[in-house]
C-alpha cells in the first residue's frame, strides 16, 4: 500500500493538550460568530419563502436587480450573483412578509362519487379550499372528527397539481369493502394556510349501497357547496413570486429580457418541521454511532468517537458560519455524511489500537495508543486527500446546486481528520490516567 509516512514515531498523545486548546478556540470562534451573525444564513428549506434562479440576456449590476426587486414590493430579499455574471438568485423569506391573517382556508366545494357507493370497492372524494389572505398549504380529511382524531387518523389530500395558490382543489379515494351496506359515513375535510392559520372543518357524507340498489340520499349531506364572493377568479389568482419578479424585469427592461430559471416555495409551517427533523436525523445519527462503537470496541472509546463527533458537526457549523454558507437540506445531508466518514476514520485508529493492545501486552497504554495512530497515519491521510479532491472537483465544477454540500464536506473531512487523530484516542488515555480500567501499564 502507497504510504505518505513511513516508519513515524509521533508522540500524538504528548501533544493532545496543545489539540484541546485548537479545539476549544474553534468552538469559541463558532458560538462567537453563530452570535455575530444572528443565527446560521438558513436557505428556504428552514425559514419558508421561495428561492427564484433568474437569467438575464444582457449583462446587469447587482444594484440594479436590487432596486427592481425593491421597488416591485420585496425590499428584504437577499440577491447574490452566481455562475454566469446574468445569473441571479433571488431569496424571499415568508418572515419578512407575513400578513396580520389569523383566519383559515374555508372548504367551499366538496362531494363524493359516485354517492351512494353503488357497490363501488372505493369512492373518490372532490374537494376545493378557499382562503382570501394567503395561500393554501393543505388540505387533509378524516373519518373522525377532526377533534377526537388522532394523528394517524389524519391522512393529507393531494393537491390536483400542487399547493401554491388562495384556491386549490384536492383529490382522494376511500375504500368501502369494511363498511356496511346501508351504513352513513361523515367524511371530515379541513384546510391549513402558508401562515399556518387552521380553518374551520367541514363534512360530507356518502351512504353505502350494492350495485343496483335504489337508495336516496335526500336525507343526508351529500355535498358542501357554498356560495361565497371570490375575488379571485382561478386565472387570476396569486401569482407566484417568480411570475411577479418577471413581469417587474420585463417592464423595466424590456419584453423578453429574463427568463426564469428555477423557483421553490416552501411554506413556514413545512420549514418548521424541517428543522425539527433535520436536528432530530443528525442527533440519532450520532447516537447510533455510540452504540455501535461501544458494542464493536468499548464504552470509553464509544464516548470519545461521539464527543469526537460533536466535535467536527459544531466546527464545521462553525466553519458554515464564518463563511455564511447558506444552510439546506444538502447542507444537513453533507453533515451526515461527515458523521459516517468520520467515525470511519475513528473507528480504523480504535480497531489497530484494540489490535496493538493484544500484541503490545508489555508496553504502556500510551505506547500503544501512539504505535496505533502512527500505524494508520498514511492511511487515514490519504483517505482524507482523495476524498478532498473528488469534493474541490465538484465545488469548482459542480456548479452553485451542489456546492453548498461540497463545501460543507470539504469544511468536515478536514476537521474529521484532524479529531480522528487529536480527540479519539486522546481523550480515551485522558480517561485511563484518571480512572484505569484495563489490566495495562497506563505509562
Amino acid at each position: 500500500m502507497l504510504k505518505i509516512f513511513k516508519d513515524t514515531h509521533i508522540d500524538f498523545v504528548k501533544a493532545r493538550k496543545r489539540a484541546y486548546i485548537v479545539s476549544f478556540i474553534l468552538i469559541a470562534i463558532t458560538i462567537v460568530s453563530i452570535i455575530a451573525h444572528r443565527g446560521l444564513n438558513y436557505g428556504i428549506d428552514f425559514t419558508g419563502g421561495s428561492l427564484v434562479q433568474v437569467h438575464f440576456n444582457e449583462d446587469i449590476n447587482t444594484e440594479k436587480v436590487r432596486n427592481i426587486v425593491s421597488e416591485t414590493g420585496y425590499s428584504g430579499a437577499i440577491i447574490q450573483r452566481f455562475g454566469k455574471s446574468n445569473d441571479y438568485s433571488i431569496k424571499i423569506i415568508n418572515i419578512e412578509f407575513v400578513k396580520s391573517d389569523t383566519i383559515g382556508p374555508e372548504i367551499i366545494e366538496a362531494y363524493a362519487e359516485p354517492n351512494p357507493t353503488n357497490g363501488e370497492s372505493q369512492i373518490i372524494i372532490h374537494t376545493r379550499a378557499y382562503d382570501k389572505e394567503a395561500i393554501i398549504s393543505n388540505i387533509e380529511y378524516s373519518l373522525k372528527p377532526f377533534e377526537e382524531a388522532n394523528d394517524n387518523d389524519i391522512i393529507p389530500v393531494r393537491a390536483s397539481d400542487t399547493y401554491d395558490s388562495e384556491l386549490e382543489d384536492g383529490i382522494f379515494s376511500i375504500k368501502t369493502l369494511t363498511m356496511k351496506k346501508g351504513d352513513i359515513k361523515s367524511i371530515y375535510i379541513r384546510a391549513t394556510d402558508s401562515q399556518g392559520n387552521v380553518g374551520n372543518a367541514d363534512f360530507v357524507q356518502i351512504k353505502v349501497s350494492n350495485l343496483g340498489d335504489n337508495v336516496s340520499i335526500d336525507d343526508i349531506k351529500s355535498e358542501i357547496k357554498k356560495d361565497i364572493d371570490i375575488e379571485k377568479t382561478a386565472e387570476n389568482l396569486k401569482k407566484s413570486d417568480g411570475e411577479i419578479l418577471k413581469e417587474a424585469f420585463d417592464s423595466e427592461l424590456g419584453e423578453g429580457s429574463v427568463r426564469i430559471d428555477k423557483e421553490d416555495m416552501v411554506g413556514p409551517k413545512i420549514s418548521k418541521e424541517l428543522q425539527t427533523k433535520a436536528i432530530w436525523v443528525i442527533i440519532l445519527g450520532i447516537v447510533i454511532m455510540l452504540l455501535y462503537v461501544t458494542f464493536r470496541f468499548s464504552f470509553r472509546f464509544g464516548v470519545a468517537a461521539i464527543i469526537a463527533l460533536f466535535h467536527d458537526v459544531i466546527i464545521t457549523v462553525g466553519l458554515i458560519s464564518i463563511t455564511n454558507l447558506e444552510v439546506s437540506t444538502e447542507t444537513v445531508a453533507a453533515l451526515l455524511t461527515l458523521i459516517g466518514y468520520s467515525i470511519n476514520d475513528s473507528i480504523v485508529i480504535s480497531d489497530r489500537i484494540r489490535e496493538n493492545i493484544k500484541k503490545l501486552r508489555k508496553e504502556n497504554f500510551i505506547t500503544v495508543v501512539n504505535r496505533g495512530i502512527n500505524e494508520t497515519l498514511s492511511r487515514t491521510v490519504i483517505t482524507s486527500l482523495t476524498t478532498l479532491v473528488v469534493l474541490l472537483t465538484l465545488t469548482i465544477v459542480g456548479g452553485p446546486v451542489i456546492r453548498g454540500f461540497s463545501n460543507t464536506l470539504i469544511f468536515g473531512v478536514l476537521i474529521g481528520t484532524y479529531s480522528s487523530i487529536f480527540v479519539v484516542a486522546p481523550i480515551v488515555v485522558e480517561w485511563e490516567l484518571k480512572s484505569p480500567s484495563r489490566n495495562l501499564k497506563i505509562r
